[in-house]
């Protein structure tokens, strides 16, 4: 069950839905063995089925750049230990010079 509530919410940061430190914060509870609460467990639901993917109690998003988004996912990647210091520091200066 934890894996795959895990693996969900990757895909949403994935995605770009919802808010990305709230998404965190939720992984490194499960992570821990410690059950969600409820109001998190709807706010992944609503995710979920949300056809935007928007927080419906937040007011209107700005779209990020997809390099913004990019460099979100990196930051995910290092956070879970996927990658080293080193490798995010690489790939994330290739994703600045691109501009």
């Amino acid at each position: 069950m934890s894996e795959d509530m895990i693996k969900t919410i990757r895909g949403l940061l994935a995605s770009g839905k919802g808010n990305p430190k709230r998404l965190r914060d939720i992984i490194e509870i499960v992570k821990t063995g410690e059950p969600i609460v409820m109001s998190d467990y709807r706010y992944i639901q609503d995710l979920l089925e949300s056809p935007n993917g928007t927080d419906t109690g937040q007011t209107q998003a700005i779209p990020q750049p997809k390099k913004d988004v990019s460099l979100e996912l990196l930051r995910v990647r290092l956070a879970e230990g996927q990658i080293s210091i080193e490798e995010f520091r690489v790939l994330k200066k290739a994703l600045t010079e691109e501009e």
